[in-house]
Order: C-alpha cells, then sequence, then structure tokens
C-alpha cells in the first residue's frame, strides 16, 4: 500500500499543471529553489555476513538469492542485496595492483552517509564504496597506553614483517593508536611503503605504558628504598573505560563500510579496578558486531615468565608473600583480569584472542584465513519499532548438506521522538535490564556506606552527567529540557533490593543561561541496605530533547564493621571519605546521616577541585575507646597530607575529636576543610591520617584529586558559573 500511495503521489506531481508562479521560474534561478519539491526517506539496511560450506568443509561460491531464506523472530524477511565478497578472485589481485595508493577517503569519511543514487530493484553498492569489494579489511590498532616501550617495539616489528612479506594483493590496511588520544595515522591502503613508514614512526618511546598503580599494601610490592607505598590505583580507574570507549570508536568509523571488517588489537591487556563502567565492554561489543568487524585481540607481551622472587629488572619482593606463595597467586590473578576483559572482545565479536605468544605471524594467518570469501546479505526488517530490543536473526540454505555461519542477531536502535510516555517509562527500565545498554550520553558514578545500626547501612548514591552533553533545544525549541534517571540495586543473586525512578526538569535559567555547559548535572540518592554483601548498582539517564541514554553499572561490597574488628584489632572502624566542595541545604533525616545542621555535602564524582575553592571532606569513626576514667569523652586525631608522587607537598593541622557526635549509632562526625590556595595545582593523592588514641587503632584511607588553576575573573557585566 505504501508503493502505490508513493506511485499515485508521483503521477499527481506529474499531471499537476504549473502555478503561474512555477511557470515563471528559469532553472537555477531564485524563484525556482523555492517552488522545488523535496522528497526525503530513510532506509535502516542491516547487514549479514554468511560464509556457506559443504559436508567436506569446502567453500559454497555458487549461492543465489532464491537459494537463502532470513528469518528475523520468526518473520521472514526480503532479501534487498546478495552480494558474493571472493578475497581470492584474481580480480581481487588486479585491482588492488591497480590501486596501490589505496582508496581516497578517509576511516573517518567512511563513517558519514554517502550520497545515494536513485533506489533501484536491488540495493547496489555507491561508487565510493565499491572501492573495497573483494577486499579484505584490516585495522591494526596499537594501544599505546597499556604497552611498554619493549612490547611496543615487537609488535611494530612483526607488523613491518607482516607488510613486508605476508600482506597480499588484496588486503587494504590501516594503522590507529591510541596515546593521549584516538588517532587514525594510516587510512585503508596497499601501498606498502606508506604502511611501513608509519609503523617505523611509532618507535618505542611512543608509548605512555600507564601502570596499574599500587594499592597502598607494602607486602608484596618491589623494594625500592621507600617506605612509603603510595596507593595511586585510583589514578587509573579510567583507563579501562578509555581503551574500551576508543575501540567503539574504530567501529563507529567503520560503520559506512558494508564488507567485513577485521580490527587486530594489540595491548598488554586491559586492566579493570572494579569500579569500572561494565556498560561500557558491552557498549563496545555492540558497536562492532553492529559494524561488521571483528577483533582479533594480542597480548603484546607474548608468553612471559614470573618468577617467585620478581623479575631482574624490580627490586626484591617485601613482605611474607614472597614466601607463602601469595605474591606469584597475586601476579597470576592481575595477568588474567587484564587478558579476561580483551578476550572477551574477540569471543563477543566473532574473532580470536592471541594471549601466550611471542610469535604473532598466526594473528595476520587467521585474519587472512576468516575472510577468504563471504555473501554480504542485506535486507530491511519488518519491524520498524526503534526500541533497542535484540532481534534474532536465523538463515536457512536451501541444499541438503550445507553448513552456515552468521551472526544471531543484532540490537535494534532507540527512538523517542514517536513514544508515548508509557513507552518512555519502559524503555528506560529496559535500559536497567538490557545485556547490551545504550553508551551515547556519559555518566559517571559514586558512592560510599555509612553505618545506622548492626544490621542496616546507608549508602549515598551520587550520578554526574557532564553539562556540555544536554542539548538545550531538540524537536520542539519551547520544550522545556528534561533528564529521567532511573536505578536499581540488586544482589548477586539478582534479586531486586532497591529502585528509583525521577524526572528532573532544568530551569529556565539554567537552560538558558549558558550555565549548563560549564557545569556537572548532579543527582543524588541513598539506600540501606543489609551488610556483609555485595551488590550490583545500575543507573541509567536519558535527557528527552534528543533520546540520548547512557548507563553506569558496578559492584558496591557493604563491608560488616562489625565482624571486621576481632580479625583486625589494630584497624580503625570507619567509613569511606566523601570529598566535595559545596553543600546544599536538606531537611535532617535520621535515615540520612550525612544531613548535618540542614545541610549536605554535595559528594564529588570526578575528584577535580579549582585553587579557588574548598575541599572538603567527611568521614565517620564508629566505637571509639573512651578516654581512661571517662565514660563519653574520646580522642580522636585526624589530619589530611598532600602526596605529589612520593613527596608530602602539604599536611594541615591536627584536628582532635573529644565527643561522640551521634551516640544512636555510636559514631564520631569528623568533617575537614583544606583551603585549596594554598597548595599548587596538579594531580596529588590525599591522605586522611585518622587515630583513635585511646583504643591504638588507626587508619589511612587515600583519595586521588585534581587540582586546577583558579577560573580568570569574568569581565565585568558577566558573571562566572562555579564549578560543581
Amino acid at each position: 500500500m505504501r508503493r502505490l500511495l508513493a506511485l499515485s503521489l508521483a503521477l499527481l506531481l506529474v499531471s499537476m499543471p504549473l502555478l503561474p508562479a512555477q511557470q515563471a521560474a528559469k532553472p537555477g534561478t531564485a524563484a525556482a529553489a523555492k517552488t522545488q519539491f523535496v522528497f526525503k526517506a530513510n532506509t535502516d539496511i542491516v547487514l549479514v555476513n554468511l560464509t556457506a560450506t559443504d559436508a567436506k568443509g569446502n567453500l559454497v561460491t555458487d549461492l543465489k538469492p532464491g537459494d537463502v531464506t532470513l528469518v528475523e523472530d520468526g518473520k521472514p524477511q526480503h532479501i534487498t542485496s546478495f552480494d558474493f565478497e571472493n578475497i581470492d578472485t584474481p580480480a581481487a589481485a588486479t585491482a588492488s595492483a591497480a590501486t596501490s595508493a589505496g582508496p581516497a577517503s578517509t576511516l573517518e569519511a567512511a563513517a558519514k552517509p554517502a550520497a545515494q543514487p536513485a533506489a533501484a530493484a536491488t540495493v547496489a553498492i555507491p561508487a565510493d564504496r565499491a572501492q573495497y569489494r573483494d577486499r579484505r579489511l584490516i585495522v591494526l590498532y596499537f594501544d599505546l597506553t597499556t604497552m611498554q616501550p619493549e612490547d611496543v617495539q615487537n609488535v611494530m616489528q612483526q607488523a613491518q614483517a607482516y607488510v613486508e612479506k605476508k600482506m597480499e594483493p588484496a588486503d587494504l590496511a590501516a594503522i590507529a593508536t591510541l596515546g593521549n588520544s584516538l588517532q587514525v595515522n594510516q587510512d585503508f591502503t596497499a601501498d606498502k611503503t606508506a604502511l611501513l613508514k608509519v609503523l617505523k614512526g611509532l618507535n618505542p618511546s611512543t608509548s605512555s605504558g600507564f601502570e596499574a598503580g599500587d594499592t597502598g599494601s607494602s607486602d608484596g610490592t618491589a623494594d625500592n628504598g621507600s617506605t612509603f607505598t603510595a596507593d595511586d590505583s585510583e589514578f587509573n580507574i579510567a583507563n579501562a573505560d578509555r581503551s574500551l570507549e576508543a575501540v567503539e570508536s574504530i567501529c563507529d568509523m567503520l560503520k559506512g563500510i558494508e564488507q567485513k571488517k577485521s580490527l587486530v588489537y594489540f595491548s598488554s591487556g586491559v586492566q579493570r579496578s572494579g569500579v569500572d563502567n561494565e556498560i561500557t565492554l558491552r557498549s563496545a561489543v555492540n558497536s562492532c558486531v553492529k559494524a561488521n568487524a571483528a577483533i582479533y585481540s594480542v597480548d603484546a607481551r607474548g608468553l612471559q615468565a614470573n618468577p617467585p622472587g620478581g623479575s631482574a629488572v624490580s627490586g626484591s619482593i617485601r613482605g611474607a608473600s614472597v614466601f607463602n606463595g601469595g605474591a606469584q597467586r597475586n601476579t597470576l590473578n592481575a595477568q588474567f583480569a587484564q587478558q579476561e576483559t580483551v578476550s572477551t572482545l574477540a569471543n563477543d565479536t566473532g574473532g580470536k584472542a592471541f594471549l601466550t605468544s611471542n610469535d604473532f605471524a598466526p594473528v595476520y594467518a587467521k585474519v587472512q584465513a576468516d575472510t577468504r570469501s563471504y555473501y554480504l546479505i542485506g535486507y530491511s526488517s519488518t519491524n520498524h519499532a526503534r526500541d533497542g530490543k535484540y532481534r534474532k536473526i536465523r538463515i536457512e540454505v536451501h541444499r541438503p548438506g550445507i553448513k552456515v555461519t552468521a551472526r544471531p542477531g543484532y540490537y535494534a536502535p532507540r527512538d523517542i521522538n514517536h513514544m508515548s510516555t508509557a513507552d518512555r517509562k519502559q524503555q528506560l527500565q529496559d535500559e536497567l535490564n538490557a545485556d547490551v545498554a545504550d553508551h551515547s550520553l556519559d555518566l559517571y558514578l559514586g558512592d560510599g556506606y555509612f553505618r545506622l545500626n548492626r544490621f542496616r547501612y546507608y549508602v549515598p548514591v551520587s550520578i554526574t552527567i557532564p553539562g556540555d552533553e544536554i542539548p538545550l533545544h531538540g524537536v520542539d525549541p519551547k520544550s522545556t529540557p528534561e533528564v529521567d534517571i532511573a536505578g536499581v540495586v540488586r544482589d548477586l543473586a539478582g534479586r531486586q533490593i532497591a529502585h528509583v525512578d525521577q524526572t528532573i526538569q532544568l530551569t529556565p535559567q539554567v537552560a538558558g543561561g549558558g550555565e549548563l555547559k560549564s557545569r556537572n548535572l548532579q543527582y543524588t540518592t541513598g539506600f540501606e541496605l543489609a551488610p556483609g554483601q555485595s551488590y550490583q548498582i545500575r543507573f541509567a539517564a536519558r535527557e528527552n530533547q534528543t533520546g540520548q541514554m547512557g548507563a553506569f553499572e558496578t559492584v558496591l561490597s557493604v563491608p560488616n564493621l562489625e565482624t571486621a574488628d576481632p580479625k583486625a584489632p589494630h584497624v580503625l572502624s570507619m567509613s569511606p571519605v566523601l570529598v566535595g566542595s559545596k553543600f546544599s541545604p536538606v531537611k535532617n533525616s535520621a535515615g540520612d546521616p550525612l544531613a548535618v545542621d540542614g545541610k549536605q555535602l554535595v559528594m564529588s564524582v570526578t575528584h577535580v577541585f579549582d585553587t579557588a575553592q574548598t575541599l572538603y571532606l567527611y568521614f565517620e569513626v564508629y566505637d571509639p575507646k573512651p578516654l581512661p576514667k571517662s565514660h563519653d569523652a574520646i580522642k580522636v586525631l585526624t589530619n589530611v597530607g598532600f602526596y605529589h608522587g612520593r613527596v608530602k607537598v602539604f599536611e594541615s593541622q591536627l584536628v582532635a575529636t573529644g565527643q561522640i557526635t551521634d551516640p544512636t549509632r555510636n559514631a564520631a562526625v569528623v568533617q575537614l576543610a583544606i583551603p585549596l590556595s594554598q597548595i599548587k595545582p596538579g594531580y596529588y593523592l590525599c591522605q586522611i591520617n585518622a587515630v583513635d588514641d585511646a583504643a591504638a587503632r588507626f587508619a589511612f584511607p587515600r583519595i586521588p584529586v585534581l587540582i586546577r588553576p583558579a577560573p580568570a575573573p569574568a569581565a565585568a557585566g558577566t558573571t562566572h558559573p562555579q564549578h560543581q
């Protein structure tokens, strides 16, 4: 019926007499441009790779569209394009030799939709994309942030050997690197000279080599002559997310090319700290699946020898772990954790992981073998709902004895502009339950725990969204920008413990005054949870102008301080330390221990401040021991030190807390204020020293902070927004 309607409308336009203004207008004039009719159409094409083999394992190269049936969610689909990509044909080799300089377009340009010709009976490859037909597309991606100089040197030498000796005439290779930023160093080309020039330019000194960071414990670390072991592990919290987001960005660049792509990912593993966004990994996988790209992960360290006493390039290991096997166990666990993430990327995208080998030649051989010949099938789904749900694909070949290999499904796109209020709510709930959530809106989360009684702990959760990612005008310019937030807390068995659902309307002062561009939007809530368990915390947010969504998922372990005391008699029982730079007015509540005297510290998720602000620290000490000959007097001593590397650059005055602040919880609340004007801008490790003098118990929690220069004074007649 849609086709008949379109045909009738076209005939009506052809037979319609010209108006006088149209009759007078000449082609190329302004009047002709104003009276010109424009029709726009948008179609989503789903691409599927199909590999067919006979009973002997030989490739089947003579399939026709009539031999194949494609079913999506149980419904047959009409195949609009059926193309056979044969990399091994002599024609492919001839085309490669004729275009040795490679295609002129870049990876970034390939991600942009090209101008489409008029629709024909079947979908044809556009002229600017036909250059990739019957070609093997390989992206050599080097994550320099994880590799040490010796790793970079090794992978570059073997990559040069592939280009010089193993690169076939039909191969088109591109080179991308991640250092301080993601760069496309070389677009797809068959020019070996250009590829070798780029590879030789990536010398070992270009590696960033970010370390995983120490945990603050001297046991199991190398003895370097220093008595202070800085806990700098939290400095690297965003490293894993950054590496995965770079993979997602590369796959987004490749979406404009229909053919199958192979992404050879060189790294020294991706170390996850435990507070990373789990959504990032699944979003990277989903982006590569949609882009028809398979990841071949390579551990650049190769086969590693882990001597129990440490390697020869570091000092002897301190502590008893070298004798009881603890150091060796920790080394193997860390190595497994680094390789587990890159293995997941490879397995879930149809590639393969190469982990414990110093010879990387099989990597290139595997890529070439997996992309010899395949069918590229395109179809337009009969399910037009943009609901983001997973859709299963099944392909059958009407010939006996033929085995087919194809991806099992894909996730549909999302669209907010055509949703009802109920559909929008359901979409946000689906985001909380989706295996692969949307990742178009950046979302960051911070949490903690505070004891209410023996059986219940209060867990504050703060969500931060960069203000410049929220568009102030969408489909309706008169609408007020809104942000929907939903969150859920589950135990590790999957049972839902708590849930939150709220809509934040941005005031005209915030939305129209330009403050949102330079500030963060922050939402804070809290839950009461039982101690001694681990919980999965997941939050999703959506801005209702264009429908961009984001999610963050992490696991929080709430300890039982009652049972932990006998195991660590000298460790001070206290809550995590919250940091911030401002207070917000709230109503005092027995269920919220953070609300004190009608105000509450706004938790900083990013730990970024400037020298014009004051750094506030909030924590609680539980069950402090009374002083001798006293029933209620205590003596808790606290101060703060700032370390730049291993050098202490600032130390605050000692503060003594002499009374129990909250007798019902037997908690002493400690609040410290540090003016940052007396500290130079830079990265610092903020160490809080807390000692219960009467009980001889102590704790030294550490928090990384970034201090920036104070903003320049605003010009006359203007105001400068403060950082959130």
